[in-house]
Order: structure tokens, then sequence, then C-alpha cells
């Protein structure tokens, strides 16, 4: 019985941790990277514009097949890619905004490209933006969002940048 009562007493204890320190987290985690351009600006960022051209850069979409397709000005502007909603939220001349959405909360992604002052050439930042919820597991699982997110981005900018 002394046993049973130690291992609750553990587990509530552990649990209790976990949520406290889950609360010094921040619930909004965004992951980017960044590469040097020597081309155009209009060039790079209509593949992003376009969501049928992201087959040719973007990781993961080289054999994805979109559905539901809103064409706008000669552009995909929104479709669904096997059951995700693709949608072009925001589109200037120097950044594009793409909303991912599976499951309850969208994921954020942009592009951007900024004048580099020191080398005369053109920097490309790519993000992805996470809303988490206030779960521990949800909160403790976003430390390897760095990693799994910021390799698929690097990738993502390589072959937007050749």
């Amino acid at each position: 019985m002394r046993f049973i009562k130690l291992i609750l007493i553990s587990a509530f204890v552990f649990f209790c941790h976990g949520l406290y320190s889950g609360f010094f987290i921040p619930s909004r985690i965004r992951v980017f990277r960044m590469t040097g351009l020597a081309n155009g600006r209009d060039s790079v960022l209509n593949q992003v514009r376009d969501l049928s051209q992201w087959k040719k850069w973007y990781p993961g979409f080289e054999n994805v097949v979109l559905t539901e397709e809103l064409v706008q000005d000669g552009r995909v502007v929104k479709a669904t890619a096997n059951g995700i909603r693709l949608a072009v939220n925001e589109s200037t001349d120097s950044s594009v905004v793409v909303s991912m959405q599976k499951g309850s909360s969208p994921i954020i992604s942009g592009w951007q490209i900024n004048k580099d002052e020191r080398n005369d050439s053109l920097a490309l930042q790519g993000y992805m933006d996470f809303q988490l919820k206030w779960y521990p597991w949800e909160k403790f699982s976003s430390l390897m969002l760095d990693k799994s997110y910021g390799d698929l981005i690097s990738r993502g900018l390589q072959d937007l940048k050749n």
C-alpha cells in the first residue's frame, strides 16, 4: 500500500512539475532560416505565390496533386494537397504569407526578401509560425520543431535559390 501511495504522489508531483515548467515555454514558436540570393526578386517570389509551382521547390510536394484549386490572376492561390488546405493570405512585392491547415490550428508559413546592403545582394528568409495550446506535452514537443521543420525550410530555400 505504501508503494502504491508513493507511486501516485510521485506521478502527481511530476505532472505538476511538467505543467509548471510548460508555462515558461512560449505558446507561439517561429522557426526560420535565411539564405543569400543573386536572382531577381520577382522570379523567386513568383514560385512561392503560385501553389501549383510548389512541386518544383517545396520538399515533399514533388508528387502531390492539388485539388479544389482557386485561381486568381493566373496563379493558384487556394488548394488542397493531401488533406492540407493551403491558402495564400498575403502577397506583396517583398513577401508572401501562406496558411497550411490540416487540423484545428493553422501553421503560417512566410517568405520574405530583403536587400542585404553589406554585399549588394538579396536575403531570402523562410519561416513557419506555430500556435501551441497550453498542454505540457504540446509545449515540450515544440522543442523539436526547430530541427524537424528547420531542415525542411532550409531545403526549400536552397531549391528556390537554385
